[in-house]
């Protein structure tokens, strides 16, 4: 490779690096604030997460996370998995629909704003095929609350959702006896 091509390569991964640079400063930020908050109040927490965690069965429960922001899924997917449930992950709506009709899953946690369709479009969907299952709806707008009211969700959550709060509800949820209504 010639100076003349390295240096436009060079150019090039700077020019991407500038263009990302805010980004990634917010996703740094981001960071050490939960990392802080982590060291600081780990402890309760943790305590918190272990009680909850002996408390669950022996049988292991299969969640379905659909979010499209990787954060989100990826937080999730870690809370829920430290305290020993299965965990699968869709970033759409289209692919949660594939993988719950090739997979079992005990409940499904679904985003309300996915990029494909609304999440209550796909909880519709979902229990056309699977009336039993469960589904927790989680959207970051307080707007949505009366409609979702309406459907026919196990529970409705706001985000931010604390990683506690989100093992609490998911536990509750799987646990309930009585079975989800059918559309």
């Amino acid at each position: 490779m010639s100076n003349v091509e390295l240096r436009d390569v060079l150019d090039l991964v700077i020019s991407m690096l500038k263009k990302h640079e805010d980004r990634l400063d917010t996703i740094t930020k981001q960071v050490m604030v939960m990392q802080k908050a982590m060291e600081a109040d780990l402890g309760p927490m943790q305590d918190k997460l272990d009680f909850m965690c002996e408390d669950a069965s022996n049988e292991m429960k299969s969640v379905l996370v659909v979010d499209d922001d990787p954060n989100i899924v990826k937080t999730y997917k870690l809370v829920l998995e430290s305290v020993g449930y299965s965990v699968d992950t869709a970033r759409s709506g289209i692919e949660a629909l594939f993988k719950s009709k090739k997979v079992h899953h005990d409940l499904i946690i679904i985003d309300m704003n996915l990029p494909d369709m609304l999440g209550n479009q796909l909880a519709d969907q979902i229990r056309q095929e699977k009336p039993d299952i469960k589904i927790i709806m989680i959207t970051g707008y307080s707007s949505y609350m009366e409609e979702l009211d309406e459907l026919n969700i196990d529970e409705i959550l706001v985000k931010p959702i604390p990683p506690e709060d989100l093992v609490e509800i998911t536990k509750k949820t799987l646990t309930t006896e009585e079975s989800s209504p059918s559309i």
